[in-house]
């Protein structure tokens, strides 16, 4: 009975030890070397990972005529609320497929929340004033992180199993699927590099005096 107890209690040690959590760490750069902030890393498949639900929407703000946070990651599944801290009105919409909307005239926080609930590039824009623009990516799961400015990542929280990681940035050339990388996550964190090809970044048009203002 001793030694049935003893096995047991080894196994339960073991079967804890390859439950542990595993971190993804590495770097995004661009095809010069050099650090690509703002990208987004993110698990690709499996796509159906469990998902923490959102407790509250996400928030894209408008200030001062433009959105923020320009680019905005969420996991499919998530709300959005576009609230306008500007004093003039605005009409916020999208054409783009994976999410059509339109949240027409208005001031303060009056708009509903947008459902977003199909993974893909979500390009906004205010039908008033032309030069706002902003992205939501829309992720299959919430496994996802941005760079930071040295072009660092760190995905926490991985079981042990087959991962397909890839990374995406607004400015890239290249496709998620064309840069993928496959990992395998067992006993100890792995470490990956993502090399990016960037296009130049489009100057943004003049804020100001528009004739449109509400």
């Amino acid at each position: 009975m001793q030694a049935l107890k003893v096995l047991l209690a080894f196994l339960a040690m073991a079967a804890a030890s390859s439950a542990v959590a595993r971190t993804i760490t590495g770097q995004v750069v661009g095809a010069d070397g050099k650090p690509v902030a703002n990208a987004v890393v993110f698990v690709q498949e499996p796509a159906a990972l469990q998902s923490a639900a959102a407790s509250s929407p996400a928030i894209m703000d408008q200030f001062n005529k433009a959105f923020v946070p320009e680019m905005l990651p969420i996991a499919a599944g998530t709300q959005v609320r576009f609230p306008n801290r500007d004093q003039i009105r605005h009409h916020v919409y999208s054409f783009s497929r994976p999410k059509r909307f339109e949240l027409p005239l208005y001031k303060g926080e009056d708009a509903p929340p947008v459902l977003f609930d199909k993974p893909g590039v979500v390009k906004i824009g205010c039908n008033i004033h032309d030069w706002m623009s902003a992205i939501i990516l829309v992720l299959p799961n919430d496994r996802f992180a941005v760079t930071q400015d040295d072009g660092t990542f760190s995905l926490p929280d991985l079981d042990s199993g087959q991962y397909t990681i890839t990374a995406w940035h607004a400015q890239s050339r290249d496709k998620t699927e064309d840069i993928a990388q496959r990992v395998a996550i067992a006993g100890k964190d792995a470490q990956l590099t993502f090399k990016l090809s960037l296009a130049p970044a489009r100057s943004r048009p003049a804020t100001r005096g528009a004739r449109w203002d509400q």
